[in-house]
């Protein structure tokens, strides 16, 4: 799990951090720099995910990254922030974060290779031969899991402890309602993020095809991320909550709605 408050702690300690007013972000749009909330809150807003007249809105708080996907891929900063708290920040520049992540480890690496692809909707090849070889040295770590057409691989509100990546066959993930929200082939992994922010599962994934899977559980997942500079932890936070906020989205446009637990609701 991916906990801000102890990235937060963790950078603090290992950098020299500048302290910037919430006013400072209009005026680094154009510059190489992202932020950590050092304390009060966020209401983050993109404009860009619905075509109705309605704004995606996230709240964010203390130990929370701001722009360390756009610094770190070097796109436009395009998400807006109104400050709803006593809000200061910590810099940080981009090449620090780019740095850590190209010395990052083969998983970390893959997880934001592929997810930022999703984020911003590339449809080209996504295939990393380096990242495949890598679980094949580390098969007597994971497991190899086969499923047949129509098995439910993990369902609607499950515990999330593992991710997967596809051998051979096709998977659907399918919304609340089941309906398929995508079908994933040779090559992709699917389970990210549910896993890595100990959220309950929000779509069901099952067996298209006959499928044979590569299984990477929770412990092996986690102990290659805790090995990580909290730079590029902070970074996988981001890209996996960008692409959490766009799927809910797009669910919410198309009517599917999204899956929320009730487990602990009276």
């Amino acid at each position: 799990m991916l906990c801000t408050a102890t990235l937060f702690e963790e950078l603090t300690r290992s950098d020299n951090l500048v302290e910037r007013d919430f006013t400072d972000l209009s005026d680094s749009l154009d510059q190489d720099l992202a932020f950590v909330i050092k304390q009060g809150e966020l209401l983050l807003t993109d404009n860009r995910i619905l075509d109705t007249g309605l704004s995606a809105t996230h709240k964010i708080g203390q130990g929370e990254p701001v722009w360390f996907v756009e610094t770190m891929s070097k796109r436009p900063k395009e998400l807006q922030f109104k400050n709803i708290g006593e809000t200061t920040l910590f810099q940080v520049e981009g090449r620090k974060i780019r740095h850590q992540v190209d010395q990052a480890g083969f998983l970390s690496k893959e997880i934001l290779r592929y997810s930022l692809a999703r984020v911003y909707e590339r449809t080209e090849n996504r295939r990393n031969f380096s990242f495949e070889d890598q679980l094949y040295l580390a098969k007597d770590e994971i497991d190899r899991v086969y499923y047949r057409q129509g098995d439910i691989i993990f369902d609607w509100g499950d515990t999330s402890d593992a991710i997967y990546f596809i051998i051979d066959g096709k998977v659907s993930v399918r919304t609340i309602r089941d309906n398929s929200f995508a079908v994933l082939g040779s090559t992709d992994s699917f389970g990210e993020y549910s896993l890595i922010t100990n959220k309950a599962r929000t779509l069901r994934a099952t067996a298209e095809t006959d499928c044979q899977l590569f299984r990477m559980n929770a412990d092996w997942v986690l102990g290659h991320l805790s090995k990580e500079h909290p730079l590029v932890r902070l970074t996988l936070h981001q890209t996996l909550s960008m692409l959490s906020i766009r799927n809910q989205m797009r669910l919410i446009k198309s009517n599917d709605g999204v899956y929320e637990d009730r487990s602990e609701t009276v």
